[in-house]
């Protein structure tokens, strides 16, 4: 017997058997790496990112049943706010629910897929019916959403670490999904809600602008003009023309702390309480500390407002007043340099008891009286260079003599000019009184 030829043959048998081998797992690679790029396929033409979260899960769900030939499957939601509903097929709720206690909470606990071999046992020795078992958690970088959980019943084949592998690629995409349905939905409240803030902030602003004149008070002798120019879509300025009867009329500027909507919702209030003093003919300095105890009594102590109330008398030609920690209007001489007046007090809303004082001043003809909120003087240039109490008083002086609607269209105009590109910070807010001549 040649012993030299028969162990060549060996040899060359034992190294074509090994070859077969290295061929068939070649094989069997190439085979789930084409089951998992076909899956991939089928998934990403189903489009499962334009999908509702509900229509995913079921059809990944109907997906992951095919492809394991899976007697049961199901899929979890976890989460406060889960973005989906439990989907089922081939188990019920509470066999479902002892395996998700069990098992598959450890699973999504740990974050990491799992092949179970052996429910049963997994289970501390409950059998529910199922053998080998397949958990595979939905999650992406930022969220975990649950488990897309297979079974099989005992006595089928197991599945294999390519079953999980292709699970996680099933899982994988349906996490994906799940959360591009997810923020998509996220979108969609956040439009409507930025829609239905809009429509009340136009509703606010509507609101806003019938409370505020919308004509300029006709009074024998005077010029009276006044607008406000809001910094947001609502504003916490507002000025109001009061009639009083015969040859009196009240007007008023306030300022209330803060912007947007609770300056606006302020607002409404300050100026339904100083109309309800109006309404009783009290001093102004009564009016102020009327209308401050109500505000007190309103609000916290972070709200406040300052507020210049006046009465006109037109026949005898002066202003009783009484100011409430607003900016000192300018008086417009007819000779001199423009001066402030002196009565000042405490704003409105700080303390409960505050007194305040009542002025008076005379307007002789042709004389002015510029009312105005802090917003004219704070309103600064992209250098953050303010306007300033001196650039309007030296504003002022020059126009000396011109009518009310000139001495505010000019204010207004020489502050947006200075502002530039700057943005507006604070509402703005004129009144001009003139008595003719």
């Amino acid at each position: 017997m040649d012993h030299g030829k028969a162990d060549t043959d060996l040899g060359r048998t034992e190294e074509r058997v090994e070859h077969e081998i290295r061929i068939d797992s070649l094989t069997r690679n190439l085979l789930d790496c084409y089951e998992e790029l076909d899956l991939i396929y089928r998934l990403s033409r189903r489009g499962l990112s334009a999908l509702e979260a509900q229509d995913n899960v079921a059809f990944i769900l109907d997906e992951a049943m095919e492809i394991f030939e899976a007697d049961a499957g199901w899929l979890m939601d976890v989460g406060i706010e889960p973005v989906f509903r439990p989907v089922a097929h081939g188990i019920t709720y509470d066999v479902a629910t002892a395996i998700e206690g069990s098992v598959v909470s450890r699973v999504v606990g740990s974050g990491k897929s799992r092949l179970f071999y052996d429910l049963t046992e997994e289970m501390g020795g409950v059998d529910v019916g199922f053998g080998t078992f397949l958990c595979s958690v939905l999650k992406t970088d930022r969220s975990v959403f649950g488990a897309l959980c297979v079974a099989r019943l005992h006595g089928r084949p197991g599945f294999t670490a390519g079953d999980l592998k292709l699970a996680d690629v099933l899982a994988s995409q349906a996490a994906i999904g799940l959360e591009n349905a997810n923020l998509h939905k996220r979108r969609m409240e956040e439009r409507e809600a930025i829609v239905r803030m809009q429509e009340e902030l136009r509703l606010a602003r509507s609101i806003q602008d019938r409370l505020l004149p919308k004509h300029m008070p006709s009074l024998a002798g005077y010029e009276v003009a006044g607008c406000t120019i809001p910094a947001q879509s609502v504003g916490g300025d507002y000025f109001d023309f009061i009639p009083m009867g015969g040859d009196h009329l009240a007007l008023c500027l306030g300022d209330v702390s803060g912007k947007g909507m609770p300056a606006a919702l302020l607002m409404a209030y300050l100026q339904a309480a100083i109309r309800g003093q109006t309404l009783q003919s009290v001093s102004p300095a009564e009016c102020l500390s009327r209308s401050n105890r109500l505000l007190f009594a309103s609000t916290d102590i972070e709200r406040f407002a300052t507020c210049f109330y006046g009465v006109l008398d037109a026949e005898r030609h002066s202003l009783r007043y009484a100011n409430a920690g607003h900016d000192r209007p300018i008086l417009i001489s007819s000779l001199g340099k423009p001066t402030s007046l002196e009565e000042a007090g405490l704003v409105l809303g700080l303390l409960e008891d505050t007194k305040y004082e009542n002025g008076t001043v005379s307007l002789e003809p042709g004389e002015a009286l510029i009312i105005y909120s802090d917003g004219i003087i704070d309103a600064t240039t992209l250098e953050d260079v303010e306007f300033g109490k001196e650039r309007l008083l030296e504003l002022v002086a020059g126009l000396r003599g011109a009518p009310a609607d000139v001495l505010l269209e000019r204010i207004v105009g020489d502050v947006q000019r200075h502002s530039g590109e700057a943005p507006q910070t604070d509402d703005m807010t004129v009144v001009v009184v003139r008595r003719k001549g």
